[in-house]
């Protein structure tokens, strides 16, 4: 942990449940959405995301894709283990399957947050959004 929040926060949501990357694993598969055709989904989702590389995506950009929200951080230990697991998975079906990960993260610092996500292949909810839009997601 980088702080006593984080430490709060992990043993409030987590409380270190055996069951909590099987669960990931379902949630991240439970949010993945066809083209984000609901229109409270769509405006949700309206925004501008960035990849590895800097690139801006926007929603447009993600027009028929399969869409997941991965919540993620890393100071979080089942975190920093599933995230392997979902790249891998990534990795396999995004161009085949027409998939595409938007990572929302959950850490308390940008520094943390920009580290965290040179470990991902997918694309993320920038660091300013978070406040904001992220909390709604």
């Amino acid at each position: 942990y980088t702080d006593g929040a984080g430490k709060q926060w992990y043993q409030r949501r987590v409380r270190g449940s055996p069951k909590v990357l099987k669960m990931k694993i379902v949630i991240s598969f439970l949010l993945a959405l066809p083209g984000a055709y609901c229109d409270d989904v769509k405006s949700l989702l309206d925004t501008t995301y960035t990849d590895g590389a800097g690139k801006i995506v926007t929603l447009s950009d993600l027009s028929g894709k399969y869409i997941g929200l991965y919540f993620s951080a890393s100071w979080c230990p089942d975190c920093r283990q599933y995230t392997p697991e979902l790249v891998k998975v990534y990795n396999k079906i995004h161009e085949d399957k027409n998939w595409q990960i938007i990572w929302v993260t959950e850490d308390h610092n940008e520094p943390d947050s920009d580290n965290y996500f040179k470990e991902m292949p997918w694309i993320r909810l920038s660091w300013s959004e978070k406040a904001t839009r992220g909390k709604s997601m």
